[in-house]
């Protein structure tokens, strides 16, 4: 009897190639769950709801040291506020409503944020108070609304159309003073015309727009600010689609999907590589399948083991990098509701969704899992290294922990075509296989976590085995 053994998943989801010819390790579907740090199958953690605000009273969501911030540009936010979120006032000079606080950052604790108004305007507000320097953006004659920050060497920075602000020494508020001015970035590459984010890369700075980014070498004395380089046909169009991983890359969502922007050598020359190309068709697919026009864009990084989020509407895409383990694999949550804000705060991942909040696993505490959240995967359709001959099919084992539904799927062009063959809860190699009846030359299994291992244990699938004859009226 041979066997088709997959021993892990550390491909994770990767829909690059065709059902049956993508390798073993990888996966064609992998919706709530992750790779977890020994390659196998985790189901995430379930989205606790916290709290609904009253329609319309506030918008976004930040994060200081004190705990979570909303905004909305009345005096007084709702009185039934959760001890953890606090309300801050974004005035318009005219007393215009707030729609919408386009980026935030923090300088020395205090949150940073451009807060969008109903007459078209964009403002500065440094802990909530307006910024009115003249020097400022809007403020400055012929200047545009900012639309992004970025705190570095001491500095608040700020796009606004073309041209990057930067602040005095040491205070966000005073665009007029030492260290203070601006850069053109229109002069220096080509389609730089509208500054659209900004983010820290190494000791370097870059300065996205559309299809231009620019590698700045800032210094506090103005005079030392030079240009490292330019990358041209790629870039980004919002401040929040841009997330740092680690010490020295930074990933950032363009029209072709997800990429990375990572130092060559020493000579710390830049380019873009394809970390999101396992996933970049499902990223532009749900791109351009939202009836509601383009889906929010928002990224954060799980505090707990590093894996980046990247939420595009109802869709987040999360990236497990164990390189210890040699994992390098994306997969989908699917929460069940549009995805407008994701921060970090307290070690724990805050969610808003329209007016509801939401935390991912607990506040406090081990993680929650439930029946709720079934993970689900798709092994590729499999074909023992002999994809022309058919193979009789005898039974299934798994090695996992709680309780999973398995199907086995055998029509490459019908992926939806799949048989239930058993549930198993743990593993079934030291217990009764699961059995098969069947003959195929690609086989594709599929497994749903219907319950997880505990109320604080994840449901985890290790490995799989596929018992199997060669049929022998088929050519070897």
């Amino acid at each position: 009897m041979a066997t088709i053994w997959v021993r892990e998943f550390t491909g994770g989801l990767d829909v690059r190639r065709l059902a049956e010819t993508s390798p073993g390790g990888t996966l064609i579907r992998a919706q709530d769950c992750h790779i977890n740090r020994g390659g196998e199958i985790e189901q995430r953690a379930d989205f606790l709801h916290l709290y609904d605000a009253p329609a319309g009273a506030t918008v976004g969501l930040a994060a200081d040291r004190k705990g979570l911030v909303v905004f909305g540009h009345v005096a007084t936010g709702p009185t039934d506020l959760p001890d953890f979120i606090r309300y801050q006032q974004l005035a318009h000079p005219s007393g215009e409503a707030l729609v919408s606080v386009t980026h935030t950052t923090l300088f020395e604790g205090r949150v940073q944020a451009i807060g969008r108004f109903a007459d078209g305007t964009s403002y500065l507000f440094d802990d909530g108070v307006r910024t009115d320097d003249v020097n400022a953006p809007p403020n400055r004659a012929g200047s545009e609304n900012p639309q992004s920050l970025l705190t570095y060497q001491e500095k608040l920075f700020t796009g606004a159309g073309p041209v990057l602000f930067f602040s005095a020494l040491s205070d966000p508020g005073a665009f007029t003073g030492t260290g203070s001015g601006f850069i053109d970035m229109s002069t220096h590459a080509r389609g730089s015309d509208e500054i659209t984010a900004l983010v820290r890369y190494q000791q370097f700075a870059a300065i996205f727009s559309r299809r231009t980014i620019q590698i700045w070498f800032l210094d506090p004395d103005p005079a030392l600010s030079r240009q490292v380089q330019v990358l041209t046909n790629t870039g980004s169009s919002t401040a929040n689609s841009i997330i740092e991983f680690g010490d020295s890359d930074v990933f950032y969502v363009d029209q072709s999907g997800i990429r990375s922007l990572r130092a060559r050598d020493s000579s710390n020359n830049a380019f873009t590589t394809d970390i999101g190309s396992p996933v970049d068709a499902l990223v532009v697919e749900t791109l351009c399948d939202c009836p509601e026009g383009p889906p929010v864009i928002t990224t954060v990084t799980d505090p707990q083991d590093g894996r980046v989020w990247m939420a595009f509407g109802e869709t987040i895409f999360v990236f497990s990098y164990f390189p210890g383990s040699k994992v390098s694999a994306w997969s989908t949550y699917k929460p069940g509701f549009r995805v407008d804000e994701l921060v970090e705060f307290a070690d724990r991942i805050y969610v808003r969704s329209r007016d509801s909040f939401y935390v991912y696993g607990s506040r406090t505490g081990p993680y929650e899992y439930s029946e709720a959240t079934q993970a689900e995967v798709w092994l590729p359709y499999l074909d023992a290294e002999r994809p022309s001959q058919a193979k009789l099919l005898h039974s299934v084992d798994v090695a996992c922990r709680g309780t999973w539904e398995l199907r086995l799927a055998t029509e490459p062009e019908n992926l939806l075509a799949s048989d239930l063959i058993g549930r198993v809860t743990g593993t079934t190699f030291t217990h009764m296989r699961v059995p098969v009846e069947g003959q195929a030359t690609h086989v594709s299994l599929r497994a749903k976590a219907t319950a997880s291992a505990g109320p604080n244990k994840p449901a985890v699938l290790a490995s799989a085995v596929i018992h199997h004859d060669l049929h022998r009226d088929e050519d070897s």
